[in-house]
Order: structure tokens, then sequence, then C-alpha cells
């Protein structure tokens, strides 16, 4: 971690934002196998996230942010993942929309004409959406361009079960409080899931 910034800096020096809504003062960053498990129950986690995209290879995790449900990865396209939402810092489609998420935040909306997005992200930020009503899991994900090894962030949301010895299988702040399909939590869940372009224009200006 970046004393001054406030960013994470990778093992390889590759230096990464968290956006203009930083991480909650003390929270620390998962970085090892072995951090993380300490924890039973996150393994399982932050791979049941990971699959809600196929498209995606993940190679290695950079490191977790417990509090903003942030896994940051290097990756490999599996196949080509058109995006539902594209973050340039200049033009950008706000919304971060997707089929399977239609039910709460509305239809999809589309905003890649160009045929080149089979080739991954080359000057702006991919992002997909995907919702699991039956989980009651949100995972988005954004492509990072520019970088030598391909960059990933995903953010994974999960409403809290509340069965279980779940604090102690998880790190705090993991899982959320509010139902995530719960049409009266529109609001909340569109305003934690919209605060990600702050973090997708962040890692943009950051790129060499």
């Amino acid at each position: 971690m970046d004393s001054y910034s406030g960013n994470a800096v990778s093992a390889s020096g590759t230096e990464l934002a968290f956006g203009s809504e930083w991480m909650l003062t003390g929270t620390s960053l998962l970085q090892t196998p072995e951090q993380i498990s300490r924890y039973p129950k996150l393994e399982a986690h932050l791979a049941d996230g990971i699959a809600q995209f196929p498209e995606i290879g993940v190679d290695s995790v950079l490191f977790y942010n417990p509090h903003r449900g942030l896994l940051f990865v290097t990756y490999h396209q599996v196949k080509p993942l058109k995006p539902t939402s594209e973050i340039s810092l200049h033009n950008d489609s706000a919304e971060v929309y997707s089929k399977e998420y239609a039910r709460i935040f509305g239809d999809m909306t589309s905003h890649i004409d160009d045929d080149s997005w089979e080739d991954g992200p080359s000057s702006s930020v991919f992002v997909n959406v995907r919702y699991r009503p039956h989980d009651k899991r949100v995972v988005l994900l954004q492509r990072l361009p520019g970088h030598d090894n391909n960059i990933a962030i995903f953010q994974i949301c999960v409403t809290n079960a509340r069965k279980g010895r779940w604090w102690e299988d998880y790190p705090a702040g993991t899982l959320w409080n509010a139902d995530l399909g719960d049409t009266d939590n529109i609001d909340q869940v569109a305003s934690f899931i919209h605060s990600s372009r702050n973090m997708a224009v962040e890692n943009l200006r950051l790129l060499p």
C-alpha cells in the first residue's frame, strides 16, 4: 500500500486505485494464499464470484479488499466477452446495466459498437455485471487496458445469510447486510455499483 496515494502496488510494481470512495480506515489487503486461508469460506466465496464469468480465466490473485468486495487479478480470456458498458476518461456510458440484473436496474444498454471489443480493452475499461437471484450475488467485472499482464477487478457482493458462524468464516465487511434481491434496496445497490465508475477512472489515470 502506498502511504501517500492510498493506492495498492502489486508485487510487479503495478499501481492500482480504489477510486474516490476509498477503503475504510484500517482495512488491510489480503495478498497471499496464507492470508486468504485464514478464513474457512473465503476461497470458495471468491471462486464463486469469479465463476459468474466463465469467459475469464484467472491466472493469479494480486490482492483482495474485503470491505469493498474488490478482487484484483491477472487474467486471460477463455472466449470473447462483450462488455455491457464502457468507461473512458472523456466519454463513458455511466450506466452499468446487464441482462442478468435487469429485474432491478431496468433494460440493458450496450454502448459497444466497435467490433474490436472481441480483442479486449485497449484504451477504456470494459464493464459487465451479473446477478444470481438464488444466491443473491452481484458480481461486477472491470477489465483494465494497457498493462503487460491483463488485469481485471471483480467486485463481489453477496447478501449476508445470517446463518452459521459467518463472522469467523469471512473477513469483516465481506457480506452485505442489505438484501440484494429486495427491490426496496435499489438505491443502495445502484449507488454502490455505480461507484465503480470512479474506480475505473482512477485506474485509467494511472495507466502509462
